[in-house]
């Protein structure tokens, strides 16, 4: 028998409403395809990003519970023995614009986790709405950095924690941003992939405020270890690298090996691999990409591998695909 993990992660082929009926483990249930703003539990995420070309699942986080629920403000949470997740889902309608709602998410996420037994962030996820739309630094996903470092500079000043993040765009006629975010009572280790420049140093051209993450980020609970991999796309250094689906598909992967052999490095011990024991995000621009996509992983990561292909925009507009994912550690 191997060591338990912390957070269990699996696709399901159930109705969620199945899952959430039973079990004290369950701490998220996440349905493709929905607004957010459906919830109908505090352990139910609906993600607006829909699945492609695949048997509908859904992904169900466990851990070891029992599990209590509640909400804080805009927050719903679930919290277990050793893990919280919170959900925020505001509506765009109540806001002047992207950058005002990203700080109030990210203004009750630092609120929820200063009250919370599990204060320590180790991975965001963040699905916003038209995320290429607007021009220079108009463009909304360049807004959303903005009210995001804005609401941390507020509460820690100049070295806010910086976990695992992945930003994702969703239809621009969906009516919510989505923060969602996995917490524990312990720091993880963040870790950087050294063929990539860190996301908080990238130029100025990329946006007034830089994204504010590490690459990844090394969950230990007890005796187990996971690796929370950031939305990792075709970037070598700080630039786009390749105009092709399949490319760019390889140099994410390329990327996400990297940094796994960083976190190797400074823990060492046995290297995590891209294999059988985790689970897989692929995240897809043009739903005719899917194919090639599709083809390449199944060339250089085993099938036993679990995935799922969301369609959703990527936050560079000239970016076709990104991966994201938790990898257990050996």
């Amino acid at each position: 028998m191997g060591t338990p993990i912390a957070l269990d992660v699996r696709y399901e082929q159930r109705p969620a409403s199945d899952i959430l009926g039973n079990g004290s483990d369950v701490l998220a249930v996440f349905e493709f395809g929905r607004s957010p703003l459906d919830a109908v539990d505090p352990r139910h995420v609906p993600v607006a990003l829909p699945q492609i070309s695949e048997k509908a699942v859904v992904e169900v986080w466990r851990a070891a519970g029992p599990v209590e629920s509640g909400k804080l403000k805009h927050i719903n949470f679930v919290r277990g023995l050793d893990l919280s997740m919170g959900h925020i889902a505001l509506n765009l309608a109540e806001f002047p614009g992207i950058r005002e709602a990203s700080y109030v998410a990210y203004r009750e996420l630092q609120d929820f986790l200063g009250r919370s037994p599990h204060h320590w962030p180790l991975k965001i996820w963040n699905y916003i709405p038209g995320i290429n739309e607007g021009e220079g630094d108009q463009e909304c996903y360049r807004e959303f950095c903005v009210g995001r470092a804005k609401a941390l500079a507020e509460a820690y000043g100049d070295q806010p924690p910086m976990p695992a993040a992945t930003a994702i765009g969703a239809d621009a006629a969906e009516p919510a941003l989505q923060v969602y975010f996995l917490a524990g009572a312990l720091p993880g280790l963040n870790v950087e992939n050294p063929r990539q420049v860190n996301a908080w140093q990238y130029p100025r051209q990329y946006s007034p405020r830089s994204p504010l993450f590490s690459r990844g980020t090394i969950m230990q609970v007890e005796q187990s270890r996971q690796f929370l991999i950031s939305g990792t796309a075709s970037v070598v250094g700080h630039e786009t690298h390749h105009d092709n689906a399949r490319d760019q598909v390889i140099e994410s992967v390329r990327n996400v090996n990297s940094l796994l052999a960083e976190g190797k490095r400074l823990l060492g011990g046995d290297q995590p691999s891209l294999g059988d024991s985790g689970v897989l995000r692929v995240y897809v621009r043009t739903p005719e990409d899917l194919p090639s996509i599709r083809a390449t992983l199944g060339e250089i990561i085993p099938d036993e591998m679990p995935r799922v292909y969301l369609h959703g925009d990527i936050c560079r507009s000239d970016l076709l695909t990104e991966v994201d994912g938790i990898v257990n550690c050996p």
